[in-house]
């Protein structure tokens, strides 16, 4: 499958990064040099997806479109929709089934990141996918917070089981998720849980029953940030300033990454460019273009 469109969900209030999310929203907020939106928009190009819907408060679709506006100077297509009641990721879905149109579609969470060398190529590994779904795997000190897979000994996947009170791997399932048209039909069968919500890992386990569910394990290089709260945040800033500058480029760069997919020209991008306003991420992107 070809993952060209992607959904980006970026409905939530960032309770637990109050006060600054009086200011704005939490997506909008700054993480090191770019908004936290940028990253989760980077993940999305570096996939492949030329087509994205966001999915946020309907107060905060306003701000998104100053942002990002149509994309087409990125070479990509931007629509936006809203969440009317928070009820759960796979709501998400529901939202989008229209943009979806039944094709296969990837899956972000706006305040997931992921930053390594490997990461790129792991995301062309999941585009060899020829139908069911897809999650990554990640290593983490702390699996109790997620979802987390546990395998049997012949290595295959025996259950992924949400927020385990006693996990029986560190490998949990971060928020950028693949599908085929058939997460439609199994989101529109979703029971509410005790929380009285849908759950995303039980559109997983959907696809598990039917040995659909694939997973790409992240190496050894790729680091994951949930940036839930402000120490999260702060943590996922100081690593971004830390790789770039060792890696001498910018990390998150929804223009760069448009130029290097060549979905824009050279001179298109440094159109973009002269049209910013002076900041040390003009510069850096300058001295790279």
């Amino acid at each position: 499958m070809r993952f060209k469109k992607g959904i980006i969900l970026a409905a939530g209030k960032g309770t637990r990064l109050s006060p600054a999310t009086k200011v704005t929203v939490k997506p909008l907020l700054p993480l090191y040099d770019k908004p936290l939106l940028y990253y989760a928009l980077s993940n999305l190009i570096k996939a492949g997806v030329r087509e994205v819907l966001f999915i946020s408060q309907k107060k905060d679709i306003p701000e998104f479109r100053k942002l990002f506006g149509s994309g087409k100077q990125l070479g990509m297509k931007f629509s936006y929709a809203f969440q009317k009641k928070q009820v759960g990721i796979p709501d998400a879905i529901n939202i989008a089934k229209k943009f979806i149109n039944k094709k296969p579609f990837v899956l972000a969470l706006a305040d997931n990141l992921f930053v390594g060398k490997s990461f790129t190529s792991t995301l062309k590994k999941v585009q060899s996918l020829k139908d069911g779904a897809a999650v990554l795997a990640v290593k983490t000190k702390y699996p109790h917070k997620s979802a987390v897979i546990e395998y049997d000994r012949e290595k295959n996947i025996k259950s992924i089981i949400e927020k385990p009170k006693k996990p029986k791997s560190n490998l949990t399932i971060p928020g950028l998720y693949f599908y085929d048209k058939d997460s439609i039909s199994i989101v529109k069968d979703l029971k509410p849980s005790k929380r009285k919500e849908l759950e995303i890992v039980d559109v997983h386990q959907s696809y598990l029953r039917k040995k659909l569910l694939k997973v790409f394990t992240l190496k050894k290089d790729v680091k994951w940030f949930d940036t839930g709260d402000a120490e999260e945040m702060l943590e996922a800033s100081n690593y971004i300033h830390k790789y770039q500058k060792k890696e001498k480029k910018l990390f998150g760069s929804i223009e760069m990454d448009s130029y290097l997919n060549g979905w824009i020209t050279r001179k298109q991008l440094r159109t973009l460019i002269n049209q910013m306003p002076n900041s040390k991420y003009k510069e850096k992107l300058s001295a790279l273009a």
